[in-house]
């Protein structure tokens, strides 16, 4: 496996480069020094070359802000017609949650007096089995409920 070693020089006599020598005691306290390094020559790279890319990729908030800075300010023509659609939309879904509006009443009738139902007419159940033999069940009030449960039980086979 090949690895390669990198040594630069920072002159703390200038005040930037003191600073970025701090900030390089924080990363490496952090264990993030490394890291930073690699990632920022990428995105140096990445830039110089006119490319957007790894900044996107490393800080993905920089595309929503590049969106709204390049979008135009809308007029107060266009908020207003925003503001009417979304009460639009609030009313609608208010109406969607509502039940719908019960049918009107048919008009009253003009004659008086009971009218007669337009249904069909159907014959009543005939019960043909009801010469047979009627069961009688007694009711027993001792409170051994098994003996009780027992003796319907002959009484059913009788």
């Amino acid at each position: 496996m090949a690895r390669g070693r990198f040594t630069f020089w920072l002159d703390y006599s200038k005040d930037e480069q003191l600073l970025l020598a701090e900030t390089i005691d924080e990363l490496k306290r952090r264990r993030t020094f490394v890291q930073t390094i690699r990632e920022g020559i990428r995105l140096m790279c990445d830039l110089r070359a006119g490319r957007l890319n790894v900044l996107l990729e490393l800080f993905p908030w920089v595309r929503q802000e590049l969106m709204a800075a390049s979008s135009p300010a809308k007029t107060a023509g266009e908020l207003e017609v925003q503001r009417q659609l979304a009460r639009l939309e609030q009313l609608l879904q208010q109406q969607l949650n509502t039940p719908p509006p019960l049918p009107a009443l048919p008009p009253a009738p003009t004659h008086s007096g009971p009218r007669a139902l337009n249904t069909p007419q159907f014959d009543l159940p005939r019960f043909e089995d009801d010469d047979g033999e009627t069961l009688l069940l007694q009711h027993d009030s001792s409170s051994d409920s098994a003996l009780n449960f027992l003796n319907a039980m002959l009484r059913l086979q009788q």
